[in-house]
């Protein structure tokens, strides 16, 4: 797992005018389906094409969840590796870890295969028999890392690299494996094509199984890494809350008690002592009666 940079000038266009390139703006998307068939091809392309031939080379197959990893990873402008690719669940829900390949260059050339072919060409600096590199090959050991069965890419306009001075309005390309390659072993095993793949079938070279290269979408799963806010999930239709039961009615009171019938007046006692004088009033001298 290498990281590459590959600075074109413009006249250089006409060399891959045989090859889809995109504009600046936009970039293809990770679910641009000729985005994804052009990677797809070109990795299972080169991988068939490998000297001497593999007996155990299977095709690759594109994964959702790895190019979810990938923008991710590209958008960020840096000239290098994801620091999460050995950690379990960081780069993909199942795969524990993940190989990458990093590919950046001049905007207007861009092509998926113009990245994979710069990858492939270090096949000239590796020896297949004694595993020696006498220049840079980590790119092209991955890309034909014969276990690696998954792959998920995505390309991102750079104005600039954070760690690269003086490059500007870039393509950033990422590509991220699973399982991923460049152990300490040969990146297949040399013999006749398929001959090391038992159940399945040989397609160009290559071990063809429709079980391993189902598409699964892994929609509710995003890099929890990733600082971009993910679009809000649908809720689960919930079911109406019960209403509560209706208050009852209050029970009748009895009527009211009738108030006695008046009875007529006690006659007064007579007078026993004179009747006193006329108070003053609670006035007296400092206020007025109205």
């Amino acid at each position: 797992m290498k990281i590459t940079f590959f600075f074109a000038l413009l006249f250089m266009c006409e060399l891959f005018v045989c090859h889809h390139t995109y504009e600046q703006y936009p970039l293809p998307d990770i679910e641009d389906a000729k985005f994804i068939e052009d990677c797809v091809r070109a990795h299972n392309d080169f991988r068939s094409k490998v000297n001497p031939p593999a007996s155990n080379m299977l095709r690759m197959s594109w994964d959702p969840a790895l190019a979810k990893s990938a923008k991710a990873w590209a958008k960020r402008c840096m000239f290098e590796h994801n620091m999460y690719l050995k950690i379990p669940q960081k780069m993909h829900p199942t795969f524990p870890s993940i190989g990458e390949n990093i590919w950046t260059g001049t905007a207007t050339i861009f092509s998926v295969h113009t990245a994979l072919t710069d990858w492939f060409d270090e096949v000239k600096s590796y020896d297949f028999n004694t595993r020696r590199c006498s220049d840079m090959c980590g790119h092209y050991t991955q890309v034909v890392w014969a276990t690696s069965y998954k792959v998920g890419c995505a390309v991102h306009f750079c104005h600039r690299i954070h760690n690269l001075q003086g490059f500007n309005k870039v393509a950033h390309f990422v590509c991220d494996y699973g399982p991923a390659g460049n152990y300490p072993t040969k990146p297949y095993k040399a013999g006749r094509p398929c001959s090391g793949c038992s159940n399945d079938q040989c397609v160009d070279n290559l071990c063809v199984n429709a079980e391993r290269e189902k598409l699964i979408s892994y929609a509710n799963w995003y890099p929890d890494w990733d600082t971009e806010p993910q679009p809000p999930q649908p809720r689960p239709p919930q079911s109406p809350a019960p209403r509560p039961p209706a208050p009852r009615p209050p029970a009748p009171r009895p009527p009211a008690p009738r108030p006695p019938a008046p009875q007529p007046p006690a006659p007064r006692p007579p007078a026993q002592t004179p009747p006193a004088g006329q108070p003053h009033s609670s006035c007296d001298h400092y206020c007025q009666r109205s």
